[in-house]
């Protein structure tokens, strides 16, 4: 049995993340410079909101397997606590670390700790979470490093970009200043994560990871 399987049962894909479309911009709106400068002050503002929690669905896949679990995410400046809970069977993982550590508790033969986040969620699971860029791209921030074919919406919101080897999109939108994702699914090669909030918080009420 696999580890998908064994770690999380019974395994559902989200019903509202099994289509796909083309990553593209708006009409006419990809090379407004209003929309660049819009974009550039809402990440000035929601970086200096380091503490946040959102609360809703993940969808993972890794081209022959998928599962869907309910997601808790609190991040208090770098330090990230992720919780990954089956909805039917109750069966968790819980994420922890900063940059440098982290630690995953809930796998049977106990808890293991890695200098990698991602890479000890990937092995341990197959599932792929890019932990260090996902603080930024899951509140519609560009992370560190170079993008490409970023794209904006008829409102100055972002359609997506490519960073880091991933592919985003954001298809839905919490209304609200700044307006925060609803919907964002990412894809490298493979493998894929897919995230509905249901829920957000700003602020340091989000409490401790």
């Amino acid at each position: 049995m696999s580890r998908l399987l064994l770690l999380l049962l019974p395994v559902l894909l989200l019903a509202a993340c099994a289509s796909h479309r083309p990553l593209a911009p708006a009409a006419g709106a990809g090379l407004d410079p209003v929309f660049w400068a819009t974009q550039a002050a809402r990440e000035a503002e929601l970086a200096a909101q380091p503490d946040w929690r959102l609360r809703g669905r993940a969808a993972f896949a890794d081209g022959h397997e998928s599962a869907t679990v309910q997601i808790d995410w609190r991040q208090r400046g770098e330090a990230f606590d992720i919780q990954l809970q089956a909805p039917v069977t109750g069966r968790s993982l819980r994420l922890a670390g900063r940059p440098g550590w982290a630690r995953l508790d809930g796998l049977e033969g106990g808890p293991r700790e890695a200098a990698d986040a991602e890479q000890l969620l990937l092995e341990a699971t197959g599932w792929a979470l890019p932990v260090a860029q996902f603080p930024a791209w899951v509140r519609g921030m560009r992370g560190a490093g170079p993008v490409a074919a970023l794209a904006f919406d008829a409102v100055g919101r972002p359609l997506g970009w490519q960073q880091a080897g991933w592919r985003l999109e954001y298809r839905d939108w919490w209304p609200g200043e700044p307006p925060l994702p609803r919907r964002l699914f990412a894809e490298r090669d493979a493998l894929t994560v897919r995230i509905v909030v249901s829920e957000w918080t700003l602020g340091p009420e989000v409490g401790a990871p």
